[in-house]
């Protein structure tokens, strides 16, 4: 999938509109209105960097961030209103993309889910090997097994490297409890705040 069609309703957004009669009230269809695309005249804005949009995330005063993991990136929206969509490029210009790390050539790599980090503690997720030592704002799942943390400047730091992994999603415990997850038949892995593998895991 080529465009921000799944990328909930921050990007690509139905508008119902409900039918009011005197006696009954029934909703009217759907009206589809694509936001942003890869694909040239297929919505309204187009952005070459929005290839297979994963995750989403966001805090209460950021735009929107999007996963585009095929193109090793995130990129930050503003939504006001139902349809009007803007890049946000502050943080990064001129592009406003910010690059998520890769291992090179192999197989299948680029960000899937990601979290904002929310906690308040300076020592929440420091985002290290390259990076400040700042908590990190932003975490990101990689298809190459690897989690990525960002803070500030252009581009996130790998801070955990798990061999033959392939991470598809990614949570985050803000009420710093912690639990095992269910058992599933794929590997779930859990991280400390340290960015430690937790014992809590299950496979």
């Amino acid at each position: 999938m080529r465009h921000l069609h799944r990328a909930m309703s921050a990007i690509s957004v139905g508008l119902g509109l409900l039918v009011s009669t005197a006696n009954t009230a029934s909703p009217a269809p759907f009206v589809q209105t694509n936001l942003v695309s890869d694909i040239p005249g297929l919505a309204t804005i187009t952005d070459s960097s929005l290839v297979n949009p994963w995750g989403v995330s966001r805090t209460a005063t950021s735009p929107f961030w999007i996963s585009d993991q095929g193109t090793n990136l995130t990129n930050l929206w503003s939504v006001i209103g139902p349809t009007t969509v803007t890049k946000v490029t502050a943080v990064n210009p001129p592009t406003g993309n910010i690059a998520i790390p890769t291992l090179g050539a192999g197989p299948a790599q680029g960000p899937t889910g990601q979290v904002s980090n929310q906690n308040p503690s300076p020592s929440s997720f420091p985002v290290g090997n390259g990076g400040n030592g700042g908590s990190a704002h932003f975490i990101f799942a990689n298809l190459n097994g690897t989690i990525s943390a960002w803070d500030t400047g252009p581009t996130a730091f790998i801070q955990v490297t798990t061999p033959g992994a392939n991470y598809s999603g990614l949570a985050i415990n803000q009420a710093q409890t912690q639990s095992r997850p269910p058992a599933r038949s794929a590997r779930s892995d859990s991280f400390r705040s340290t960015c430690r593998t937790s014992p809590a895991k299950s496979t």
